[in-house]
């Protein structure tokens, strides 16, 4: 697959992807039939077109993705895939290959990267100041009133 060597980010892994298209059949301008495929990785939900005169590459981030519609009729299906401020509507024939497409998207969407609390970002940079300050105090830089007076500030944020 080209995508995987072109555009995967470090860090980010392929969980699924399948055959289909975006825009309308016989549509013109913006609306052109586009076949592609939707891959799912672990950050991104991607349209993907590699052509000979170039690339379709339509991104959405997970954590963007405000909803998921879908649509079936007569073995045609449609995801569409909404944020705040826009959407995608991918289409293919294959009822279990969206299912695996959708199913990774919200398994994608649900989970959460807890970001440290400002104590924890604060306690590691204290620490660090703290022996940063010990070395100035050996090394002759400060005195023992500077340093305890510093010291006490910083243990004060802890």
């Amino acid at each position: 697959m080209k995508f995987r060597g072109k555009h995967l980010q470090s860090g980010e892994q392929v969980v699924a992807w399948g055959d289909g298209y975006i825009g309308e059949m016989m549509g013109k301008g913006k609306n052109t039939q586009q076949n592609g495929s939707m891959i799912v990785t672990t950050a991104r939900a991607i349209f993907y077109r590699a052509g000979f005169f170039g690339e379709v590459n339509e991104t959405i981030p997970l954590k963007a993705i405000t909803s998921i519609e879908r649509k079936s009729f007569m073995g045609h299906r449609s995801i569409r895939l909404h944020t705040s401020h826009d959407s995608l509507e991918f289409k293919s024939f294959k009822k279990e290959q969206d299912q695996i497409l959708v199913d990774a998207i919200e398994s994608g969407r649900s989970v959460t990267h807890p970001l440290p609390t400002s104590s924890q970002v604060e306690g590691f940079n204290i620490m660090d100041a703290l022996t940063r300050l010990a070395e100035l105090k050996s090394a002759g830089h400060l005195t023992e009133k500077e340093f305890s007076s510093k010291k006490t500030e910083l243990l004060s944020r802890l």
